[in-house]
């Protein structure tokens, strides 16, 4: 685990000027006013979802899936809570520079997203996941563009971040290539065009498998060009595993987006990707200075009317109050005396995420916060976990259960995903795509609430 000395500071909004005070000092400013504040009015409208309009909304399926403790005690940074000279604790944050996507634990609970709107952006929406899936066969290449432009990538530039040699990656493994028509090769790969085709192993292979001898002299652009038969033949249709990835030249230099149904790829359908850190993504995560508080209590759902709380959405604010069956954690900043010096920011509230009796969302609403926007947004009936973004749109983090018993609390954490063309922006669907376990606390640790 790594450990660094970081002074936690918080940046406050204010009409005339940005001011960075101690954490101390900005708990009061930053959440207790963050639903009426009147620079974050887009954050804190209410957002009521379109009927569905055909078809049924995607959704949850609600069969839960033991939540794993979460293994990352060495992917983490300890760093120091420090007010004004003094330090006042330490909080567990996540390294982005040590995690990746295949790290992240199992998908807890199954779902799947209906083919509704595939006219829309040119490629299949639709998908099915099953309690115990990776998130690196859930999430597409289409549903990151927007949060890490990953479609900019090439291989080259993959495998140098994971240190892997070309010639060790098998052209089996790199199914997005497979489903590409021999045109579409050509078209996306650069130069490919102006090889013979015996220069190409694996394409020579193709064509005397499929249309026999007498080609190896052509160049592959001659070639689809005048034979009707060649354009669509797919490398799928030979056996792959005896090729490496440079047995194709310029195969390593093309960008993920110069090839055809990109979007529609798993993250497991592109070698290594999945083991590259998400610091080092072309938008990379990382963690930004964030107001940090202590966990003071925790309560089970036997809790109502909760209405001093910090969690919610996007799309309705992070002051969504609780009427019933309110598990929560309390927060506090680094003073504990009690009653005898009481600050306006003691005894917030950050709500559990999870309904206390079937553990999912839909299609139980209003059960959960109004999530998603656009026309995505009505999927999953419109509806999210409450919580918060302390690490931006990227995912949302819940506290997913609590234990008065023991004073601990589980997190964990839903994916969406966004798409965007050239005519038309679909928005987002609500984060929905897990739940994912994150990291666990106790009473008096301190917890990352983001701004």
């Amino acid at each position: 685990m790594k450990s660094s000395i970081t002074r936690l500071l918080v940046t406050v909004l204010c009409s005339t000027s940005i001011l960075i005070i101690p954490l101390k000092q900005a708990k009061a400013v930053d959440y207790r006013s963050i639903a009426s504040n009147g620079d974050m009015q887009q954050l804190t409208k209410s957002k009521q979802a379109p009927p569905f309009q055909g078809g049924v909304p995607s959704t949850l399926h609600p069969t839960p899936y033991p939540l794993p403790p979460i293994q990352w005690d060495n992917k983490t940074i300890t760093q120091d809570v420090v007010d004004g000279s003094q330090v006042v604790g330490q909080v567990k944050l996540p390294d982005w520079d040590l995690i990746t996507f295949e790290d992240f634990p199992l998908v807890g609970q199954g779902g799947s997203l209906s083919s509704e709107f595939n006219s829309y952006v040119g490629y299949d929406l639709s998908r099915q996941w099953l309690a115990g899936d990776s998130v690196v066969d859930i999430l597409k290449l289409g549903d990151l563009e927007e949060a890490f432009a990953i479609q900019e990538f090439t291989i080259d530039e993959i495998i140098s971040i994971t240190g892997t040699d070309a010639e060790d990656i098998s052209l089996s493994s790199f199914e997005l290539v497979q489903d590409q028509s021999l045109s579409e090769l050509v078209e996306a790969v650069p130069g490919l065009g102006q090889k013979q085709v015996f220069q190409v192993e694996p394409i020579a292979e193709l064509i005397e498998t499929e249309l026999g001898l007498g080609y190896e002299n052509i160049t592959l652009e001659s070639l689809v060009e005048f034979d009707s038969l060649a354009p669509e033949l797919k490398l799928e249709e030979i056996e792959l595993s005896e090729y490496s990835i440079d047995d194709i030249p310029g195969l390593e230099d093309t960008e993920l987006e110069d090839f055809a149904r990109w979007e529609n790829a798993y993250l497991s359908d592109v070698p290594e990707l999945s083991q590259v850190p998400l610091s080092q993504m072309p938008i990379p995560l990382a963690n930004a200075a964030m107001p940090v508080m202590r966990i003071d209590a925790v309560w089970g759902d036997a809790e109502s009317n909760r209405y001093q709380t910090v969690s919610g959405s996007y799309e309705e604010g992070f002051n969504v109050p609780c009427d019933s069956r309110c598990s929560y954690i309390e927060l506090d900043d680094w003073e504990n005396s009690g009653t005898d010096l009481r600050l306006p920011t003691e005894g917030l509230q950050w709500i559990s995420g999870r309904d206390p009796e079937k553990g999912n969302i839909c299609p139980d609403a209003p059960w959960g916060v109004n999530g998603g926007r656009g026309l995505l947004g009505i999927l999953n009936c419109g509806k999210e976990p409450t919580g918060r973004h302390p690490f931006g749109k990227l995912f949302k983090l819940a506290v997913w259960s609590t234990d008065e018993t023991t004073d601990s609390v589980e997190t964990a954490i839903f994916f969406r995903f966004c798409q965007k063309t050239l005519f038309v922006d679909l928005g987002c669907t609500p984060y929905f795509i897990g739940p994912i376990p994150f990291f666990s606390f106790q009473r008096d640790q301190w917890i990352f609430l983001g701004i």
